[in-house]
């Protein structure tokens, strides 16, 4: 198995190197981490798998020289941020591919398959959505917690001999400790990521900065974010047609927050971007919804409020760089 991992962040390493660890070759693409990997590897502190220095088996700075000597890829992951708004950049793992390989995006938000498949109109394109607690302080030193899991379906193109190829990866994670699954409901298992992304990463942000444990103790952001979990319960609903799924038991917004406040206080992914002063993924996780539900004559007031607030903050931030 031969695997291009596109995006080699915190969440990317830990994907690429479980893989690895059950004797797939892994091509790491990293950018701003790139010499400081290609020197020392991956110094990754787990409190699933333990603490390890992974080294891929290549370490690359671009998706060109990946493929330069002429090496191609049964699988290409996708583990960037789904920036949109920033541009398309669907054209990035171009060069790598092939007649057969098989496209993963392992990124959160809605709607984010489209570019892909009209790029690469004749290739297996898989959706993925991980759940997965992991952050990476500073270049290679990967900070994991106790959850890596993913849930993998077609999006297009998937015939029986690509399916069997995604169940192949799927196995390959699931031997090595990740909780893996493919399924034929993997738009509504987007939705159901989105009624925690769109809840706790927007609030953790415009409340000021403020982790899982803060949020819910307090009880005007915690009716927040129940609000904006039920908004985005009833647009996924309309969008799909029927009920979400069941996510370990979790089954509606009080499920969801019952969750969260019984585990160690969480920082989401947007108020590390926030922090570092990055563009923020709110694109796909709100501003793509509302779209959906105004499609559809869903009114989603507590989401509308968010992000236009969120766009602000990072209009600010951003500015001042």
């Amino acid at each position: 198995m031969n695997v291009l991992v596109v995006g080699t962040g915190a969440l990317g390493s830990i994907y690429a190197w479980r893989l690895q660890e059950g004797g797939a070759r892994v091509t790491c693409v990293c950018r701003s981490n790139f010499a400081t990997v290609q020197q020392d590897g991956f110094q990754i502190n787990s409190g699933t798998y333990g603490q390890h220095t992974y080294r891929p088996t290549r370490v690359v700075s671009s998706v060109a020289d990946a493929v330069a000597d002429g090496t191609s890829f049964d699988y290409i992951l996708v583990c960037t941020k789904a920036l949109p708004n920033l541009g398309d950049n669907s054209e990035v793992i171009g060069p790598a591919v092939g007649a057969r390989t098989v496209i993963v995006l392992i990124q959160n938000g809605i709607d984010i398959e489209e570019p892909f498949h009209a790029r690469y109109p004749d290739a297996p394109l898989v959706s993925a959505i991980a759940y997965i607690d992991v952050s990476q302080p500073r270049a290679g030193a990967i900070e994991h917690g106790g959850v890596a899991a993913l849930i993998m379906g077609a999006f297009a193109n998937v015939d029986s001999d690509a399916a069997a190829r995604v169940s192949q990866l799927s196995d390959a994670w699931a031997a090595q400790g990740v909780m893996s699954s493919v399924t034929d409901q993997v738009q509504a298992f987007r939705w159901l990521k989105l009624v925690w992304n769109a809840s706790f990463n927007s609030v953790s942000v415009v409340s000021g900065g403020n982790n899982t444990k803060q949020m819910l103790g307090d009880k005007g952001c915690r009716g927040l974010i129940r609000n904006i979990m039920l908004e985005v319960y009833r647009i996924g609903e309309a969008a799909t047609g029927g009920p979400l799924p069941v996510l370990m038991g979790k089954d509606s917004a009080d499920a969801f927050i019952e969750d969260t406040d019984g585990r160690d206080a969480v920082e989401p992914s947007m108020l590390m971007d926030f922090r570092a002063r990055r563009p923020m993924e709110h694109d796909v996780i709100l501003r793509r919804p509302l779209d959906v539900a105004r499609r559809l004559g869903v009114s989603a007031p507590y989401m509308e409020a968010v992000y236009a607030m969120l766009v602000m903050v990072e209009k600010t931030y951003m500015a001042r760089l």
